[in-house]
């Protein structure tokens, strides 16, 4: 008869405190956000009066609400297309190994290196009426204080923000390509376009799933650029989920509200992470 194991408290001890953390700044607050959802709040954000699902149906039926959503989407979009775009052109630059190739590398990477507040602010300098990109283009639009020009400005910003991540993922992912497939497909008369899209990118599918996996669900919590850039300015152009949140909560004082848009897009980020957990066998192939 086998002896059951006597299970040993070590593992557990070591796993507690990274379970104090997540149930500390993960699971409470997102249960706290589902209790407070349905309560009209105080200033300090404790329940006052239980309403039900009418702070849904109140948040749900605004404008605001709507045009929120589509910013979101849209800013996502952007910053996932553009941001991963970015990246695989700049590692299928940086393939092969040559010499000098490294200084290229660590300059497609230092963005990682800037925080958010001195890229906002550079970015502010030439984006500005007067900055350095409509003096090339010879234009005077104010990027950011413009309604048709402020999201796709923030978007451009945050994708210079995001690609030096993507990129190293894609370069690595790239590199593991086996010479001779390369040789083989190119002998087979195959041009560089074709074995890219034939050949690298099949073998480095899952550097290429996990990289626009991180830029859409990152491009969803994206916040800083647009706080420090155009404060969801001008028009509510810039008010995405993650902005609408801190706005209701910290400067309105509404934290039900800003609990109910916080589930709306913690919904949505689910939505689309179960969508590309399906793709995903289909789309890569592990060796």
């Amino acid at each position: 008869m086998n002896q059951i194991r006597k299970r040993k408290p070590l593992p557990y001890l070591l796993l507690l405190p990274m379970v104090l953390l997540f149930t500390t700044f993960t699971f409470y607050p997102f249960l706290r956000s589902i209790f407070l959802s349905f309560f009209v709040t105080d200033p300090l954000g404790n329940p006052a009066t239980f309403v039900g699902l009418r702070n849904y149906e109140r948040v749900m039926t605004t404008s605001g609400f709507s045009k929120s959503i589509l910013s979101t989407v849209k800013f996502a979009l952007m910053v996932g297309v553009g941001t991963f775009s970015l990246a695989m052109v700049l590692a299928l630059l940086c393939i092969k190994p040559q010499k000098g190739s490294r200084i290229y590398q660590t300059m497609y990477s230092l963005p990682i290196a800037v925080a958010s507040v001195p890229v906002s602010a550079l970015a502010s300098y030439i984006l500005s009426k007067y900055g350095i990109l409509n003096q090339i283009l010879g234009t005077d639009i104010a990027w950011l204080s413009t309604e048709a020009t402020a999201l796709a400005a923030c978007a451009a910003v945050t994708i210079w923000s995001g690609v030096g991540t993507s990129f190293i993922f894609l370069l690595v992912g790239f590199r593991n390509v086996p010479d001779e497939l390369l040789e083989c497909a190119r002998l087979d008369g195959a041009g560089s376009i074709r074995r890219i899209i034939h050949v690298i990118l099949p073998l480095a599918s899952p550097q290429v799933f996990f990289v626009i996996f991180l830029n859409i669900v990152n491009s969803f919590k994206a916040f800083a650029i647009i706080k420090l850039l155009t404060q969801k300015g001008p028009n509510d152009s810039t008010n995405i989920l993650v902005y609408a949140i801190y706005s209701n909560a910290f400067l309105r004082g509404r934290f039900e509200t800003a609990c109910v848009y916080s589930l709306v897009l913690c919904a949505i980020i689910f939505v689309v992470t179960r969508i590309q957990l399906l793709c995903e066998k289909r789309m890569v192939h592990y060796q």
